[in-house]
């Protein structure tokens, strides 16, 4: 892993720029605008001590923009706002067991993910092909096939706007829970700018791991094909597994129709008690229980197949018919009728089962509790 050198002018590296009117890329493709954008090229300590940048991090106004794959424009028009660019990576430490690699918050999370494979380094791999930036991963405390960030977080760095100066967060100060933490919590406080995870340099106990639908199958296949033990599996390959599975399932964020920010709706967690009557009354619904008793995870997408919205398709959005936690823009929606389908998908749930879904990704420009 090795540093890339930032944009340059006259007096040197170029630390930050403001850019005018701009779209905002996002993997849903809806329409939207930036006003104005700072956009972070260097996130050295210095850069944040330049009073105009405080300034404009101060502001609550300014909304902080990642890779725009877990954003939802139903407001077309983001009059401020604030994005690290910033993509360097570089290894820290080296130990015979394990490695500590420090990430800027502007690289993406899945060419950090194929890049540690690539060395042989394992922790990330079940990461493969999700969108965003490694600095947005913390937020959500990302996570797929039984792996999150946050169990590889060694510290975040990040920009506190409420007290406008740069704090080092511990991964218990980062208070990380399914699909949330801290940063995710204090909407509008942080903005995240690199990002130290440890990995392994040796083979974890359990690996590969396969208790996922669909993973022990595909691993069962590449054994057969290669003429090996499951166990001999390389992190780059099985990677590629993942990889393989997910596209199966989901749009191609990177390009095309339709648009999505993958899994719409986080899966609901409910008491144990709850989960029970669930179950007398649907004995097929999936429930899967929460370590140390906290509750019972059940299956969005089942809730949403039984409520009768898979594969639904109304105008310009829909419901994918291959996996229906994921909502599809087919081009020419606005915001407003995409998040018009998601509260109707939510509303049809609640009044089935009496579950409430939470939406994954955060909702720009209305309350997304409406």
């Amino acid at each position: 892993m090795s540093r890339t050198d930032r944009p340059s002018g006259p007096a040197g590296p170029v630390p930050y720029e403001w850019r005018e009117d701009v779209p905002v890329e996002n993997t849903l493709r809806l329409p939207a605008r930036a006003g104005r954008e700072l956009v972070m090229l260097d996130t050295a300590p210095s850069v944040f001590s330049d009073p105009e940048v405080g300034q404009w991090l101060a502001d609550p106004a300014v909304q902080v923009i990642g890779g725009g794959s877990n954003l939802v424009f139903v407001a077309p028009v983001v009059g401020r706002a604030v994005r690290v660019a910033a993509s360097r990576s570089w290894m820290t430490a080296k130990a015979v067991s394990a490695v500590k690699v420090v990430v800027e918050a502007g690289k993406g999370l899945d060419e950090l993910v194929r890049e540690t494979a690539v060395e042989g380094w394992y922790g990330l791999e079940a990461l493969a092909e999700i969108p965003g930036t490694v600095g947005a991963a913390p937020v959500q405390n990302v996570g797929a096939y039984g792996t999150e960030i946050g169990e590889r977080v060694v510290w975040v760095e990040a920009y506190d706007r409420l007290e406008g100066r740069l704090r080092r967060l511990s991964a218990e100060e980062c208070a990380f829970g399914y699909r949330s933490s801290r940063f995710k919590r204090e909407t509008g406080r942080w903005l995240i700018t690199r990002v130290a995870l440890s990995l392994s340099r040796e083979r974890p106990d359990g690996w590969p791991p396969a208790t996922y639908p669909g993973v022990a199958d595909a691993l069962a296949d590449w054994a057969a094909r290669n003429g090996r033990e499951p166990e001999s599996i390389t992190p780059l390959e099985y990677a590629e597994i993942i990889t393989r599975i997910r596209r199966r399932k989901l749009p191609d964020w990177r390009r095309g129709w339709p648009g999505s920010v993958g899994s719409f709706f986080q899966n609901p967690v409910v008491s144990v008690q709850r989960a029970a009557e669930l179950r007398r009354r649907w004995p097929a619904m999936p429930q899967f229980e929460l370590c140390g008793g906290d509750g019972v995870k059940l299956s969005a997408g089942w809730l949403i197949e039984q409520a009768g919205w898979k594969g639904q398709r109304e105008g310009n959005v829909g419901v994918s018919p291959e996996h229906a936690l994921v909502l599809l823009h087919h081009g020419g929606a606005s915001g407003e009728e995409f998040w018009s389908l998601a509260r109707r998908v939510r509303d049809a749930v609640a009044a089935t089962f009496g579950v409430t879904l939470q939406a994954e990704p955060r909702i720009i420009g209305v309350d997304a509790t409406e």
